[in-house]
């Protein structure tokens, strides 16, 4: 009995200090409680897993998968926040949020509905769109801005229709003077000429400061935090950039929603995103938490 008493506390125990200690962002109204109001929710992303090493562009080949329906819904809400939007900025407080995930998918429905559309890697420092897509990073935006090459010969089309994008290029010693430069502005100047819609995946806004200015002039800012995987603490970096002044308008979207944490805004199905980062822990995790409510419930 002694010992039975002994276990029943210590789990108690350990339960109640992984709630004193509980610093994850789970759910969309996680995000309504920590966000300033000026934070407007474009919706969620369900996780997804194809056991892929890179984030990829996955709704060209599953249009009517629930995944493909969350960027549809989320691509419907961004004619409400700016009705006739030619730039969008995506970020994130750090790698593995889901930012490239989001930028690729969301790009690549946009196209789908006709818009001619281009997404930017201006992650200079750690690119991966060119990775997702498969294909060579010699000629990107550093040696675009850098004018080793002429845009024409960086724009590449994609397998979906309407869509073409730029990657990164090779990875360059001064990123920020690049992303702030003059011949930066003259490029999305002169991209907007050519496509309907200009996507750019920024760098994590939480790490260095490359992608705030970006992020303030695009015509809709996204910030990405990602289910059991962000923590709490990010939306605090959110409200600084309020709070300074830095940023007038943000739209969150919350990736990486699984079956145990569905939430009003958005999905809930069981997929996982493979993005290299903490997937097995996470699998583990709603493991273990599907057997403890199921234990419950047979009590």
């Amino acid at each position: 009995v002694t010992f039975i008493m002994f276990g029943i506390v210590l789990g108690l125990g350990i339960m109640f200090f992984k709630y004193l200690t509980f610093n994850e962002i789970n759910l969309v109204e996680d995000l309504d409680k920590l966000l300033p109001s000026k934070a407007s929710i474009l919706g969620g992303v369900p996780l997804y897993n194809s056991g892929m090493e890179f984030s990829q562009l996955v709704v060209g080949d599953a249009p009517k998968s629930m995944l493909s329906e969350s960027m549809r819904k989320i691509r419907t809400n961004l004619s409400y926040i700016h009705r006739d939007y030619k730039t969008i900025a995506v970020t994130s407080s750090i790698s593995g949020e889901g930012k490239t995930f989001v930028s690729l998918n969301l790009a690549g429905i946009i196209a789908m509905s006709g818009k001619k559309t281009i997404l930017l890697d201006l992650d200079l420092r750690k690119p991966k769109i060119h990775l997702g897509l498969g294909v060579s990073n010699e000629a990107g935006m550093s040696s675009l801005i850098s004018k080793q090459f002429e845009l024409k010969d960086c724009i590449k089309p994609s397998k979906i229709e309407n869509l073409y994008f730029i990657t990164a290029g090779p990875i360059p010693p001064n990123p920020s003077e690049l992303l702030l430069s003059d011949r930066f502005k003259d490029i999305i100047e002169e991209l907007k000429t050519q496509f309907d819609v200009i996507i750019m995946d920024n760098p994590p806004i939480g790490l260095v400061s490359d992608g705030i200015k970006i992020l303030t002039d695009a015509d809709i800012p996204i910030y990405v935090f990602k289910s059991h995987y962000s923590k709490r603490i990010f939306a605090h970096r959110v409200k600084e950039l309020f709070d300074m002044n830095q940023l007038t308008k943000l739209n969150v979207i919350l990736n990486g929603i699984n079956a145990v944490g569905r939430s009003n805004y958005g999905y809930g199905y069981g997929y996982g995103y493979g993005n290299g980062y903490y997937e097995e822990t996470e699998k583990n995790k709603n493991s273990l938490k599907m057997r403890f409510l199921k234990f419950f419930k047979r009590k």
